[in-house]
């Protein structure tokens, strides 16, 4: 069995929907995957208590907002139409499924932890109103764009690392041996969005883009997601269920998995303006 990030994305609503077994070389291929992902992040200093995994995570966020990566410089002040479409189709798989799987985690989590997941699960989902929830506003933005909604399509269109980050979630929320993990990612993942989305936010307002919600509302939403955050891995460590070492890990991996997707698909956004441009040359 030839194994790749999309058959595992399928394997994944298969399980979610259908409740199919993953077959073992997909969960193999997982693992594998996860494993090299940490092996290829993780710094020599590791931390031994919740407040020290705060202060290395403070650090790390400021040393982001002081680096805009190139890619997002070149999402923000020169990426076209064509182009921006090339984006959303890669990041469409989580779109359309957005924070479907942070169901599985629940039961995973003490009662105490549960309550800001479930407070970030409310806003996720539009607080019941299916028009507001993130799944509604990113199928809006498809519709502006001219762009199918359905999650087949994107599938088929879709490259790896635009697969390999909806994948992350599921093995966080579903075969982690240890909610630390996720705890450490969501956490690192909603405190850098606010800040990190203003590229996309920028790109809209230059591109006319009306359907500009799903970002501007992760702007503002998420900077009180990334305090329900920090309530998690509070509520964990109260109950002594918080691994501070695989929290560390999981952000470490969820950074370097999230920035890879993001780099890739501004690269092939890139390479089919490169394609075009020899087309008509």
């Amino acid at each position: 069995m030839t194994c790749s990030q999309k058959l595992l994305f399928r394997a994944n609503r298969a399980l979610i929907e259908n409740l199919q077994p993953i077959p073992d070389a997909l969960l193999s291929f997982e693992q594998q995957w996860i494993e090299r992902s940490i092996s290829e992040s993780m710094t020599q200093q590791q931390p031994g208590s919740l407040s020290e995994l705060r202060r290395m995570l403070e650090a790390l966020i400021e040393q982001e907002r002081g680096e805009e990566p190139p890619t997002a410089r070149y999402v923000a002040q020169e990426m076209t139409l064509d182009e921006f479409k090339i984006l959303v189709q890669e990041f469409a798989l989580d779109g359309l499924t957005e924070a479907q799987v942070f169901y599985h985690l629940m039961p995973r989590l003490n009662l105490e932890a549960q309550m800001p997941m479930l407070r970030m699960m409310i806003d996720e989902f539009g607080s019941g109103n299916i028009q507001r929830s993130h799944t509604s506003l990113y199928k809006g933005l498809l519709k502006e764009l001219g762009m199918p909604t359905d999650l087949e399509s994107h599938i088929q269109a879709n490259a790896e690392a635009g697969c390999s980050f909806p994948n992350m979630f599921c093995w966080l929320t579903m075969r982690a041996d240890d909610p630390s993990y996720f705890a450490g990612v969501i956490t690192y993942f909603e405190t850098v969005v606010p800040f990190f989305f203003s590229c996309y936010t920028t790109l809209c307002d230059r591109l006319g883009i009306k359907a500009h919600t799903y970002y501007s509302e992760h702007v503002h939403i998420d900077v009180f997601h990334a305090l329900e955050g920090q309530r998690l891995l509070k509520a964990m460590d109260n109950d002594r269920k918080l691994d501070y070492r695989k929290a560390w890990q999981g952000i470490c991996m969820g950074r370097l998995i999230t920035n890879n997707a993001f780099d890739q698909a501004v690269y092939k956004a890139q390479a089919s303006k490169v394609a075009e441009g020899a087309a008509h040359a």
